[in-house]
């Protein structure tokens, strides 16, 4: 909520209502508007952030110096590029042996390139090629959510094992999806660089709490229902633990079209960047489906302004664990693709 202030209200006044609001487990942001030559002419607004409920409103209402309780919906402050300023970026650090990888704010277009799902065969040389090709992280999934119980759902331990092997040798900080709260602390023994949050746990808030307080990056998928102000809001579940180092990610949606895998969602591109401060990637490879389709996706989506994209990788398709049918195999083909990609970005923003 905002909380506007009559003109002459003294600083012991907001005091009182900055207090109540502490006592509530609130965070306060005072605003001030343009300076006047008179102190008593000045205007005064806070910004509160947090657990905001009716009767915190109607009780700060009732002080005789406050002049209007706002409150606010839609986009979450915590994302609101009004409320924010300017886009920020998310540093995701690399201490593999290269260069730390800025996402998002002013920085180039991102790509996170590996195996759909890990297997102890080709992650290696699938993780390396994307590497040689100008990728800037690898995903790889060791858990795998999937439609059915007889499904292949990932090597899980074994498989993080795997990605932190590899990624010692090649240098790249990694991309891993994580399911379970009972999962943190093995992410955290591995030290997943980046934590994933898949679409079908897009609304699992329980564990959007837990990953927000580990404080590591986190890349949050939209659901493949949500609407947009469904899937910020689930987002503010980890900005509201404190943790600035949010990516937004979206991967298509369920839609009435069989073109694709999913119905393609690229003009939220656009209305994300017009609304909130977060970097923004695209999941080229689960959004089509189809590996014919990532370059031209991928093409539309550098142009529109994405900071990163996401794209599925592996040297031998045919032994992929999971969708093995929408990986990329050639490197000099996905050379090409991720050296167009990042100069679309940079001519186009």
């Amino acid at each position: 909520m905002i909380i506007q202030y009559f003109v002459g209200a003294t600083p012991d006044d907001m005091e009182i209502v900055r207090s109540k609001l502490k006592e509530w487990g609130l965070r306060v942001h005072p605003s001030t508007g343009e300076k006047e030559d008179n102190a008593q002419n000045q205007i005064h607004v806070d910004n509160v952030f947090g657990p905001v409920k009716e009767h915190h409103r109607k009780e700060v209402a009732t002080f005789p110096f406050v002049k209007a309780v706002i409150p606010i919906e839609g986009v979450p402050q915590n994302l609101s590029l009004v409320r924010r300023g300017e886009r920020h970026g998310v540093v995701i650090p690399n201490p593999y042996g290269g260069a730390d990888v800025t996402i998002g704010g002013q920085a180039g277009l991102v790509v996170m390139a590996g195996v759909c799902a890990v297997d102890d065969q080709y992650t290696g040389a699938s993780h390396r090629m994307a590497k040689q090709a100008g990728a800037d992280l690898n995903r790889g999934g060791a858990f795998k959510p999937r439609s059915s119980p007889y499904d292949f759902q990932g090597l899980k331990e074994e498989g993080l094992k795997i990605l932190s092997d590899v990624r010692q040798e090649v240098g790249l900080p990694i991309v891993s999806e994580i399911l379970d709260v009972r999962d943190v602390d093995l992410f955290m023994k591995y030290h997943v660089d980046v934590l994933q949050i898949g679409t079908r746990n897009a609304q699992n808030f329980e564990l959007l709490i837990e990953v927000g307080k580990t404080g590591r990056p986190v890349l949050y998928k939209r659901g493949f229902s949500n609407t947009i102000e469904e899937f910020l809001k689930g987002a503010n579940y980890v900005m509201e633990q404190g943790n600035e180092n949010l990516i937004l990610c979206l991967r298509g949606i369920k839609g009435i079209g069989h073109s694709f895998r999913n119905q393609g969602d690229l003009d939220e591109i656009v209305t994300l960047s017009q609304l909130t401060d977060r970097p923004i990637v695209y999941d080229v490879s689960h959004s089509t489906g189809k590996k014919n389709a990532v370059e031209r996706v991928g093409n539309m989506a550098a142009a529109g302004g994405v900071d990163g994209l996401m794209v599925d990788v592996h040297v031998s398709p045919k032994h992929a664990l999971v969708d093995g049918f929408q990986a990329l195999d050639d490197e000099a083909a996905l050379t090409r693709m991720i050296t167009n990609w990042k100069k679309l970005k940079e001519i186009t923003r």
